[in-house]
């Protein structure tokens, strides 16, 4: 096997998505997981844990994600998006063998990592529909990010450094 190449199949994986599901946003990541045969729990956990994924052979793939008062439910959106990223992304590591990836709130920054991280973002905000957001709502630049981030399911945050990442200016960015 040759070298992984994990951001580029994140990118791939992210765009099969939105164009086999039609998906709209903010995306029903419960139906992505589901069409993807996993199996998603939301249980509390403690505070350092944010989810994880597990495959196991002859059973179907489960995600759990933390919902501790402490995580908002934007949070708990990417990291279930993070965790499919595992799900795709972990095909080519060990077939047929068992993976486990378990997220806390100060991941190691693998390889792996930022690709499922990248996954989540391009999954959850699609440059095609960030631009058309970002250009409709060119007459509210105060409330521009956290229009956006609601109707994409994202924190402000979030939205911010994907807004940065497609080079769009956000000079109002402060406070929002």
């Amino acid at each position: 096997m040759g070298k992984l190449h994990f951001e580029e199949e994140a990118e791939l994986f992210a765009y099969k998505a939105w164009n086999s599901l039609r998906l709209e946003p903010p995306i029903d990541l419960s139906l992505v997981a589901e069409r993807l045969g996993i199996e998603v729990y939301e249980r509390e956990f403690v505070d350092q844990i944010d989810g994880f994924y597990l495959r196991i052979p002859g059973a179907p793939p489960i995600i759990a994600v933390n919902i501790l008062y402490t995580k908002p439910p934007v949070r708990r959106r990417f990291t279930l998006a993070h965790e499919i990223g595992h799900h795709l992304l972990g095909r080519r590591i060990s077939p047929g063998q068992r993976l486990f990836f378990f997220d806390t709130s100060k991941p190691r920054r693998t390889s792996m990592e930022r690709a499922c991280d990248r996954f989540a973002a391009l999954l959850l905000m699609p440059a095609e529909l960030v631009r058309r957001n970002y250009y409709e709502l060119q007459h509210n630049p105060q409330q521009r990010v956290r229009i956006m981030a609601d109707r994409f399911g994202v924190s402000a945050w979030a939205m911010r450094r994907r807004l940065r990442e497609l080079g769009l200016p956000q000079p109002w960015a402060r406070g929002t």
